[in-house]
């Protein structure tokens, strides 16, 4: 079944392109014009805000353009959990992080690769809580819509954790690197940006997918669905951050050359990658689960096609009516379409005794119904019990001379005889 078709909106279907590649050139202007030959400070904050977030607008411009006409997604819930949501995970997550830290020092200003390890569990459980708090009073808590909640999350989560990361390589450059303030800024921001949309925003997708499509009556249910894909994704933001942990430890200095290539070619692809495919196939479930009740004249009564707004006296029956289409779209792909329940036939009652009025009968019917008095005449004559002549009776001789009227011959007077 082919997918549904946005409505055409703002700058187009590629209007994500269109804003990276505005903010690409942005960016090279502010750090290479404005900070670097003009010596301009405001420029190097500018241009840090905007490589850090241009690549997470672009994305959200893209789902938002893809919410179409039939969605229960609306673009001001979008913009909530890219904001709000965000700002809400990263100060969740930075929060949980300094505990860890504290729990587990590193040595000197590197993190311990505990801390980095168990990243993923701190940091996947505060985006889960931002999705949970910007989906309140969402009452279709579909696949389709936790994607979009968990990536609008995580593009907010990343964008203000790449501008951290930015603000601190401008303002400690690692020595190892051998770069200035703005040299470093150049480096650290494109590569962020291009990770931007394959790491957190794929994390946060997953989890809140299955947390949406766990949900019952529009109530969240831990499942064990649920606890697979927190496990799932924290491992692999663990290993993300643990691989690049190894190569800042300084016991293992002497193993980087092993392990540099072992991290780079093999640990960071098989996280991408994986974490993709899954996305994938969540994603193409979810849009079957959405284009499903488009074929209303598959199922049954009442999965039918959708009702108008009940009246003041349907009001009650609504939320049985809205279970039942949920309970019809979260069924999994391989469930048999419900059979037609045809209505029970009526019982036929029995037959009853005839009413008084109908019992009662007039003089004239009680005569023809009763046999007649002995010796009354019979019509005709009666059959002979003796006779055995079969002879027919003879036929009475028929006049064939036409009548003629009588003749008055008495004489009149003034009549000539």
């Amino acid at each position: 079944m082919p997918a549904e078709r946005p409505n055409h909106k703002w700058i187009g279907r590629f209007g994500g392109l269109w804003i990276g590649a505005a903010g690409a050139v942005l960016f090279v202007y502010l750090i290479v014009v404005g900070a670097m030959l003009l010596h301009n400070g405001a420029d190097v904050t500018v241009g840090l805000l905007v490589g850090s977030v241009t690549v997470a607008v672009a994305f959200v411009y893209t789902m938002a353009y893809r919410i179409g006409p039939r969605d229960t997604m609306t673009m001001s819930r979008l913009l909530l959990a890219f904001g709000l949501g965000g700002l809400i995970a990263v100060t969740l997550g930075s929060t949980f992080d300094s505990l860890l830290t504290k729990a587990a020092p590193g040595v000197g200003t590197a993190p311990s690769i505990t801390v980095l390890a168990l990243a993923g569990i701190s940091e996947e459980l505060a985006k889960i809580l931002a999705v949970v708090l910007v989906s309140r009073k969402l009452a279709d808590k579909s696949m389709r819509n936790g994607l979009f909640l968990g990536g609008a999350v995580g593009l907010g989560f990343a964008a203000l954790e790449d501008l951290s990361y930015a603000y601190n390589f401008y303002a400690n450059p690692p020595a190892e690197l051998h770069l200035s303030h703005l040299g470093a800024v150049l480096v650290l921001v494109p590569t962020r940006a291009i990770l931007t949309p394959v790491l957190h925003p794929l994390y946060t997708a997953l989890f809140g997918a299955a947390l949406f499509s766990s949900s019952r009556n529009g109530r969240f249910r831990i499942t064990w669905r649920v606890v697979y894909a927190y496990l799932g994704v924290a491992l692999a933001h663990g290993l993300w951050d643990g691989g690049a942990g190894l190569l800042q430890v300084p016991a293992f200095a002497s193993f980087q050359i092993l392990l540099a290539p072992l991290v780079v070619f093999l640990v960071y692809p098989g996280v991408i990658v994986g974490a993709g495919l899954i996305w994938i196939k969540v994603a193409r479930r979810a849009r079957w689960q959405f284009q499903l009740p488009v074929a209303w004249w598959l199922a049954p009564p009442p999965f039918g096609p959708p009702s108008p707004p009940p009246l003041a006296w349907q009001a009650p029956q609504q939320p049985a009516l809205d279970a039942a289409r949920a309970a019809w779209e979260t069924a999994p792909r391989s469930a048999a379409l419900p059979a037609r329940q045809l209505p029970a036939p009526s019982p036929v009652a029995a037959p009853s005794a005839p009413a008084p009025w109908a019992q009662a009968r007039s003089p004239w019917q009680a005569s023809l119904d009763a046999p007649p008095p002995a010796g009354a005449p019979v019509d005709g004559p009666p059959p002979s019990e003796t006779s055995t002549d079969t002879t027919p009776p003879a036929e009475a001789p028929v006049d064939s001379t036409p009548p003629q009227s009588p003749v008055d011959a008495t004489p009149r007077p003034g009549r000539h005889v």
